[in-house]
């Protein structure tokens, strides 16, 4: 893990190098190398302001194509499940493990998922569901840069279904890597990549099981 000044001055690098956000925003960002040098602490702060005074003017469409996210077991555990199901499990490697014996892992996964929003807007990354169709875990990790191993649950969210639930979608900006500290974040890393405001759970077309 690298320190939290390193970890600073990445963050500060990929929304100043981002040719994708006004000019004044990159300024800004760029603007903040100091008080990492002094407060490093105080630039995840500043920066979350920061993203939240440009998220409102990029621009969005409805979906045009099926979107996927990829999910592995720790977030799908911690972040997607009924609570009383998450309760049933110390730990997510026991619920990997519940779902490896299941008969139907997919299946046994999408009877626990929580209602409401299933996707927080800052957790939205959204690939084509053609870009990883036939690939197995191993091949999905490879091409989304995923840092946790497989298995994976990945949520297929059809066009038509996130088009009526209000879902609307956008090419990610250096800003959104900001909540999750996605140090390895750059423009285009992951080609058609799109990210959006909160997902619900109606805009789910099923699960696929990817070990």
């Amino acid at each position: 893990m690298v320190d939290t000044l390193e970890q600073a001055h990445r963050l500060i690098r990929i929304v100043a190098d981002d040719p994708g956000l006004p000019r004044h925003v990159r300024r800004r960002a760029r603007g903040l190398g100091q008080l990492a040098a002094s407060e490093p602490r105080l630039v995840w702060e500043r920066l979350g302001r920061l993203r939240e005074s440009v998220i409102p003017g990029l621009p969005v469409e409805i979906p045009a194509v099926d979107y996927a996210r990829c999910v592995p077991i720790p977030v799908f555990w911690r972040y997607h499940l009924r609570p009383a199901r998450q309760a049933f499990f110390d730990t997510a490697e026991d619920y990997r493990r519940y779902l490896e014996a299941s008969v139907d892992p997919a299946a046994a996964a999408m009877q626990d998922l929580i209602g409401g929003i299933l996707i927080p807007a800052k957790n939205s990354w959204l690939i084509p569901a053609t870009h990883i169709a036939g690939l197995d875990g191993v091949g999905i990790r490879s091409r989304l840069l995923i840092d946790d191993d497989p298995p994976y649950l990945v949520m297929m969210l059809p066009a038509d279904r996130m088009g009526v639930t209000g879902v609307r979608v956008r090419e990610p900006r250096g800003v959104d890597a900001i909540p999750g500290r996605l140090l390895r974040w750059s423009p285009g890393g992951v080609p058609d990549e799109r990210i959006d405001q909160d997902i619900p759970a109606d805009a789910l077309g099923g699960l696929e099981w990817r070990p």
